[in-house]
């Protein structure tokens, strides 16, 4: 009888620890009606360990741990929740759960600013025959990624900022449509990145070059998405304080053929944990019609792309920029590209971080937060993950990281990853971009950066290290 009893026993036992078994996180579709959801404490608790081998793409799967988290905190899954109802506001680190892409979006409101988002898209006016230059692959584009093509003819003020550089409608034009696209075309005056004129130049149009530096500076000053496609993209970057390569095969020793031509493709690399990656993976084929580049991003800005020394993407924010056309080549898929522009113009103060390892975002009361590829886990309870993962590689590999929180203030050494074409870091005194202290390109030699008590350092394709 004792051995029945003893047997019964074991048997409760078991059935009451398959009975608080919980099952393994799964993907929740973002575009699901929205709905209220309960915290779930999740048992993957560890930063992915990630070195910079770039044939991996920085991704690793998180380690299994035992059936208790690290943290005695809430972590929460995949899905969408509102602060102050799902949520508390505050500070929270989003953790890759292994995906190939991991993606936090943070919005004020969950319904649609607008339905259909209204695009300004730039052109040239041609003073020979009183016309603008036709940009139909453009609002093709932006109409089958389901936004409204605005032209200069369509706006008096963008008409007069075109026509005649009337820059003063810029903050008009930011407050009264929801994005800005800035189209292709010919060089930028020299003197608007602090450059003397290149032989091998073209006369640039200073009245477009004007208004459309305007606009894309109230449009940053506004909170607005930007998309720069070729000239576009380096307009941006000159916006933002960067330069430029006048001319690659003067300067870069690049054949002319290679960017520039109406029917040669060539290949670009993508970096990992980006808006490009996610849609299009670690590399694609390109058209390419350029013979100027961007000379290293402006600040704040982080390389997306590149073929050889050319960057081919990049971004800030909800500031993108490709040095190819994708308006022509929407046949090949491309679609999927304005279909991500239209949809951060679609919402009124909308945060994206696309992501490898590990970021830190803030939500604020009533905000909503979608989490994709990922889990979130509050702020104070993320000090024992990254200090284990400190004492088991090392050093700090790719992610964010809070100083006096995470790491001690003091001087760090800085390292390139394998693939230091992306090897970048930015600092910044809270997690908005707006509040950017300094950014920069590593090199192959390293660089020495001090970090200070509440500062934010995002690490990209590098590692670091208390010097």
């Amino acid at each position: 009888m004792k051995k029945i009893s003893i047997g019964l026993l074991l048997v409760l036992c078991f059935i009451l620890v398959l009975s608080t078994f919980k099952s393994p996180v799964t993907y929740t579709d973002l575009q699901q009606p929205e709905q209220s959801q309960q915290p779930e404490v999740i048992m993957q608790a560890t930063i992915p360990s990630n070195n910079t081998d770039s044939e991996q793409n920085n991704i690793y799967p998180p380690e299994q741990l035992p059936n208790e988290p690290l943290t005695d905190g809430v972590s929460y899954k995949p899905g969408i929740y509102k602060a102050g109802t799902d949520i508390p506001a505050g500070l929270y680190m989003a953790i890759n759960n292994g995906s190939a892409v991991s993606r936090v979006a943070v919005i004020n409101n969950r319904e649609n600013n607008t339905t259909t988002p209204k695009i300004l898209v730039t052109s040239r006016y041609i003073e020979e025959n009183g016309n603008f230059t036709e940009r139909d692959n453009y609002t093709e584009a932006v109409r089958k990624g389901g936004g409204t093509p605005v032209l200069p003819d369509d706006d008096i003020e963008f008409t007069a900022m075109l026509r005649d550089g009337a820059v003063e409608y810029a903050a008009v034009l930011a407050h009264r449509y929801d994005g800005l696209l800035l189209s292709g075309g010919g060089d930028i005056a020299a003197h608007f990145f602090n450059q003397e004129h290149h032989p091998a130049a073209n006369q640039p149009d200073e009245t477009l070059d004007t208004a459309e530096l305007a606009l894309c500076r109230a449009f940053v000053k506004a909170g607005k998405p930007i998309l720069g496609i070729c000239r576009g993209m380096q307009i941006i970057n000159v916006a933002m304080g960067g330069e430029l390569i006048q001319d690659i095969p003067a300067l870069l020793d690049i054949p002319m053929n290679i960017h520039y031509s109406q029917t040669a493709r060539h290949d670009i690399i993508i970096r990992s944990g980006t808006w490009l990656y996610s849609l299009f993976g670690a590399g694609m084929e390109t058209n390419s019609l350029h013979h100027q580049c961007i000379d290293g991003t402006a600040p704040g800005f982080t390389v997306v792309a590149y073929n050889g020394p050319v960057v081919e993407a990049m971004e800030r924010g909800n500031l993108l920029g490709v040095q190819f056309h994708p308006e022509r080549m929407l046949d090949e898929g491309m679609i999927r590209f304005f279909d991500e522009f239209i949809y951060r113009c679609s919402y009124e103060k909308i945060s994206i971080d696309y992501f490898s390892s590990h970021v830190i975002i803030e939500i604020q009361e009533s905000q909503y937060i979608e989490i994709d590829g990922a889990y979130l886990i509050n702020i104070e309870q993320t000090v024992e993950i990254i200090n284990e993962m400190f004492d088991t590689q090392g050093f700090y590999s790719d992610g964010m990281y809070l100083t006096d929180l995470h790491i001690p203030e003091g001087r760090y050494k800085l390292k390139p990853g394998n693939d230091s074409s992306f090897s970048s870091f930015l600092v910044y005194d809270n997690i908005t971009h707006d509040s950017l202290i300094y950014s920069g390109v590593i090199s192959d030699t390293g660089e020495d950066i001090i970090l200070k008590k509440g500062q934010f350092i995002k690490l990209i394709y590098a590692s670091m290290s208390p010097a």
